[in-house]
């Protein structure tokens, strides 16, 4: 079954066939000249289209898909969020689980759904999120959304129309857009020594438009007590930090800022791009919209005019329900959220707002109620930099959110990792493990997977025994000189609980030592479950964060940074998980195993 066959992202439940079946999916990964902002550019599409069609799944499928890589560059395809139980070799991360698939070539998955909720595919090579290669992932629960609808009404016809909302999601992707290349972006950052930190636009399903700001009014939009980070100049038209501002580009060593173009940072030609419309009927009672952070470098603030939201899930796992007026979606993070359908029916700006202080940027789609009067007045929530406009708007509050079934972590920890993440010696240089950098290059090496223990002490790998305990503890490293964002950080396999974050330094050797010091920044008793989960940034100081997780899933797994010039730039790990009881790779995946030339 080809992927081009199956219905957009509004409307899934006609595409989704019965529960249990096997299901085959063709990515046919192509490049060609594409607008999607109103600018002509060369991008990757899957399938002839951007962003690529949803992979449709049911909870428990067992899935094939088939990538045929007619791409000019090498490539491979991860499936973001979804567990691989006892399928590392089907993760998609070069130079760990697999080679990379060449010009020409192709690469088959075979693996089962054990989840259900909202995922994403995306390239895991080179950067190439940034040219558009990745695509939406939802998984109907079995019995899942039963509970949730039980859980968020009382009455039996509400409960009906959660339960269907649920079952047949609107999936939105957030992201950012670049007029260049990724393989331009990277020479760029290189060449002159910078962190990529300004995107041309946002889009919302692949569409959206160039907009110009006034520098004063971008200025205006961050609290005074910060104005100082922007050393005394004014955002660019293009809403963008300015690009010799040395606390966002370091002083680690001397720029060259001649060796890139006043267009990434200076210049700003809007445009009237079509925008996208989310289209729902106030029948059905309830609509669930499935937001997927697919943004490269920018941190999306999302609300709906005049329409309060319901998060239920995060990164797949359903949570107690909280009710919002905006959330913000972190890079690779996705964030379910049930919208009632009870205004007068008519068009409802769904506004997009960068929150980070890299850029003023925002975008937007609408909510287009059947039958309703396109021009009708709504009042936003938020404004152009993501900001509350009144002092009742409600923003998601992370550090909250509790799963809908507790499930308590193990007190027993088996071991414990201290990591000292951020950047060194580069602008654009950045580790997960102190002046340790995953370097690109690495990725055309032998798959760590074929030989783990030619691995297990490296710098670059966290090598992990089955059925442990591991505490994971990040030290975001700065001070004075320098900003970070926050870090959102995705462990592939199995998630984790997320058990606390804080500012500040971090002087303990153990979550035990440090929640007995600090109980108040400890969730030890139900903590969210996640697979991508983001540090506190880090303005002129440090930061920390703590995880925890249990080693059930033996292969060799990866994790990184989100943000994608952190991950081209060495912010990551490898995590070879269960070393001692390794898998028997099946011979198609090991060093013989050939797929072939692309179909």
């Amino acid at each position: 079954m080809k992927l081009s066959t199956l219905l957009g992202f509004a409307g899934l439940g006609a595409a989704l066939p019965s529960l249990g079946s096997i299901k085959k999916f063709e990515l046919n990964l192509t490049w060609d000249t594409r607008a999607p902002d109103g600018v002509e550019r060369e991008q990757a599409l899957v399938n002839g289209q951007f962003p690529g069609p949803p992979l449709l799944k049911d909870e428990g499928d067992t899935v094939e898909v088939t990538v045929n890589n007619y791409l000019h560059y090498n490539t491979t395809i991860h499936y973001h969020g979804l567990e691989q139980q006892g399928t590392s070799w089907s993760d998609g991360v070069p130079g760990v689980s697999q080679r990379l698939i060449p010009p020409g070539g192709k690469f088959v998955s075979n693996f089962t759904v054990t989840q259900h909720g909202t995922y994403w595919y995306h390239s895991h090579s080179a950067g190439q999120i940034m040219d558009g290669l990745y695509g939406p992932i939802y998984i109907r629960p079995r019995t899942a959304a039963k509970n949730m609808a039980n859980a968020m009404a009382n009455d039996t016809l509400t409960r009906a129309q959660i339960y269907q909302a649920i079952k047949d999601p609107k999936l939105v992707m957030l992201s950012d857009w670049f007029h260049n290349t990724s393989e331009e972006l990277r020479q760029f950052a290189v060449e002159g020594d910078i962190d990529i930190l300004c995107t041309d636009s946002l889009l919302i399903n692949g569409r959206g438009r160039v907009r110009c700001v006034s520098p004063g009014y971008a200025s205006s939009l961050i609290p005074p007590t910060m104005l100082s980070l922007l050393q005394g100049k004014n955002y660019t038209v293009k809403g963008c930090l300015a690009l010799d501002n040395t606390y966002a580009q370091t002083t680690y060593a001397p720029h060259n800022l001649s060796a890139v173009p006043s267009t990434l940072y200076n210049e700003c030609n809007a445009t009237e791009a079509e925008e996208a419309v989310i289209d729902v009927e106030s029948w059905k009672g309830w609509a669930s919209l499935n937001f997927i952070g697919s943004a490269s470098i920018s941190v999306p603030t999302v609300s709906i005019n005049n329409h309060s939201m319901w998060v239920y899930e995060v990164d797949g796992q359903y949570i107690q329900p909280v009710q919002v007026d905006a959330l913000t979606v972190n890079n690779g993070g996705r964030y379910s959220a049930l919208v009632k359908l009870n205004n007068t029916a008519g068009d409802y700006p769904i506004i997009v707002a960068n929150s980070g202080l890299n850029q003023k940027l925002a975008g937007r789609a609408t909510l287009s109620y059947a039958n309703g009067d396109p021009n009708i007045g709504s009042t936003p929530s938020i404004n152009y930099g993501g900001n509350s406009l009144t002092s009742d708007v409600v923003v998601l509050d992370e550090s909250t959110i509790k799963p809908l079934v507790s499930n308590k972590p193990s007190q027993r920890v088996d071991e414990t990792y201290v990591l000292d993440i951020g950047r060194y010696e580069k602008a654009w240089r950045w580790s997960l493990n102190s002046n340790n950098a995953y370097n690109l290059a690495l990725e055309a090496e032998r798959p760590m997977l074929w030989d783990p223990k030619s691995y297990e002490n490296s710098s670059l790998v966290i090598a992990t025994k089955n059925n442990t305990w591991v505490d994971i503890i990040f030290k975001v490293v700065g001070d004075s000189t320098t900003l970070q964002p926050g870090h959102p950080l995705h462990k592939h396999s199995n998630p984790v609980y997320v058990l606390g974050s804080g500012t500040g330094e971090f002087n303990y050797t153990s979550v035990a030592e440090a929640a007995k010091e600090m109980p108040e920044m400890f969730n030890l008793v139900n903590p969210p479950m996640r697979d991508t989960f983001t540090s506190p940034a880090a303005f002129q100081g440090q930061a920390w964060m703590a995880i925890r997780y249990h080693v059930i899933n033996p292969g060799a797994f990866f994790m990184h940074c989100h943000i994608d010039p952190h991950l081209t730039g060495g912010m990551a790990l490898a995590m070879l998980d269960g070393v001692d009881v390794w898998p028997t790779v099946p011979a198609q995946y090991g060093p013989k195993g050939h797929w072939g030339n692309a179909a």
